[in-house]
């Protein structure tokens, strides 16, 4: 164990593997563990199986150094001088993490640990609850001894729905006259609280001294969650769109003005907020048709992308279990020919040749079947593209469709704004727009060319951005075609090479069977006649 001193010379340990091959002896001591080699190589071996790691009373001062620890489900680094709790980001399998009595005065590093039940931080330097977030699934907590002292952490324990144990004695807070009352109020699952059990009229009497306060925390956490539920809806709704290349619709109208700078001159003159919602509503129109053909094209994929599998499922199944009818008679000849052979003294290889030829037979017969399997798969394939590439087909026509209905809510839009642009630029000529018109639509409508340039360099980038996308859209639709083709022909490839080794090995190994029984007779007579 290597040792270092710090400034003001107190003595501290570094985790090494001498700390760690310790630990193990004194589990096998205590007879809490199985026995472990000391010896480096052979405790590289054991560190990824092992599930406990005990480091109690080591004078540790940095958690550190427990890379290969993959399987670790308990952490004991309690009564050391631990000041920042890190380096655990890989524990990820950690259940139990004891870092009672050291100098922690910061809950961090912990995300990762999303399986943590149990969590004792008893005695440490901590005066915030913070950091818990990822550590959903505990249940027992430990913050006893402490400098936490205000009520309103406790709040966010809320969130830990499985947490049955609480303990907070000995921190500032727990001498609020309030305390425990307030503690139970809002933390109505608590079983135990600074080690005494809860009782269920205390939680009821707690929840009616409280109730103000919880009726707001408890709608400010409904909505909370309803944003939360919408949220994580909106990704699995953009999930799913991505997947059937339909991602265009939730960004087809922004994308259209990204890099316009053109637009951060128009959208100053007045009222051109209307004509924006006219061409965002028409987009958003034509983007839910295109939605919804767009996702029954997908389901229309999925159908015969199962149907496929299905089929080729079926196929297999069949070969298979005609291949198997074949070598299990093969083997059962095998059998009685090697109890037939084995009460003979001598074997000749003339015994042999009939069944050397029959084997001879069951493999050219296997490997016949095995071409059936391919050329019904191949028909089974060329009936599955063709009716996939039709989809394909329909799926690029559709977006076609799409993209000319866009570029006609941008023509549309060019027209409206046009419209506007001249009306305005009339009425700046007889001075009727008034003083108060913002000086960016006032420098626009100054020269009629100016603001017509305007709208038109808007109008070319909006075109361009649809044609853009129209071509994104496409070359995803083909490459997925092509992919998905590419990786159902290339999987039976492999099946059926596979498949071909096999049946080569398997004539192989039983040929050699076979002429075994020759040699080994012919052996025995070569030494008969030595001796």
């Amino acid at each position: 164990m290597r040792v270092q001193r710090v400034t003001d010379g107190e003595e501290t340990a570094v985790i090494d593997d001498e700390m760690i091959a310790g630990a193990f002896r004194d589990e096998e001591a205590a007879g809490e563990g199985e026995k472990k080699s000391s010896g480096t190589a052979v405790l590289a071996e054991i560190i990824g199986d092992a599930t406990t790691l005990r480091l109690s009373f080591k004078n540790v001062l940095k958690i550190d150094n427990l890379q290969g620890f993959n399987s670790l489900t308990k952490l004991c680094l309690d009564n050391n001088i631990v000041k920042e709790i890190c380096n655990l980001d890989h524990l990820v399998h950690l259940q139990w993490l004891d870092l009672s009595f050291n100098n922690i005065s910061k809950i961090e590093g912990l995300d990762k640990l999303t399986n943590l039940t149990d969590l004792s931080l008893f005695s440490n330097r901590i005066s915030e609850v913070e950091g818990l977030e990822a550590c959903t699934k505990l249940q027992c907590l430990s913050l006893g001894n402490n400098q936490i002292s205000s009520l309103d952490g406790i709040v966010k324990l809320r969130k830990f729905k499985n947490l049955h144990l609480l303990n907070l004695e000995g921190n500032p807070v727990s001498r609020e006259s309030e305390y425990r009352m307030y503690v139970l109020a809002y933390l109505i699952e608590l079983k135990y609280l600074d080690y005494a059990m809860v009782v269920k009229s205390e939680v009821v009497s707690a929840r009616e001294q409280y109730q103000d306060e919880l009726l707001d925390v408890e709608e400010k956490e409904q909505l909370e969650e309803e944003k939360a539920a919408r949220e994580v809806a909106a990704l699995e709704t953009t999930a799913k769109l991505k997947a059937a290349n339909l991602a265009v619709v939730e960004t087809v109208f922004s994308d259209m003005f990204e890099d316009d700078e053109d637009n951060a001159k128009l959208k100053a003159l007045p009222n051109i907020g209307d004509v924006l919602g006219t061409f965002s509503s028409e987009v958003d129109a034509a983007s839910q048709q295109f939605r919804q053909t767009g996702l029954d094209l997908d389901r229309q994929k999925k159908e015969e992308l199962e149907a496929f599998r299905a089929a080729v499922a079926k196929l297999r199944s069949y070969y298979a279990g005609e291949s198997v009818k074949m070598i299990e008679l093969w083997v059962q000849t095998k059998k009685r020919v090697d109890r037939e052979l084995s009460l003979q003294d001598r074997v000749q290889n003339t015994e042999i040749t009939p069944y050397v030829d029959k084997l001879g037979v069951l493999s050219n017969d296997l490997m016949d079947l095995e071409m059936r399997q391919v050329e019904q798969f191949e028909e089974i394939m060329n009936d599955f593209d063709t009716k996939y590439r039709e989809i394909n087909h329909e799926c690029t026509e559709q977006q076609t469709v799409y993209f000319r209905a866009v570029e006609d809510c941008s023509n549309n839009y060019l027209r409206d704004l046009t419209a506007l642009a001249n009306d305005l630029l009339d009425r700046m000529a007889k001075e009727e727009l008034g003083d108060d018109l913002p000086e960016d639509a006032a420098n626009l409508l100054i020269d009629r060319d100016t603001c017509m340039n305007a709208i038109t360099g808007s109008h070319e980038v909006h075109v361009g951005k649809i044609f853009k996308m129209e071509e994104v859209t496409r070359f995803a639709e083909m490459q997925h075609l092509n992919e998905t083709l590419r990786a159902l022909r290339d999987e039976e490839h492999e099946r059926n090479r596979s498949r071909i080794m096999e049946l080569h090995d398997f004539k192989a190994k039983n040929l050699a069977a076979l002429q075994d029984l020759i040699t080994k007779e012919v052996e025995l007579d070569d030494d008969e006649e030595g001796a």
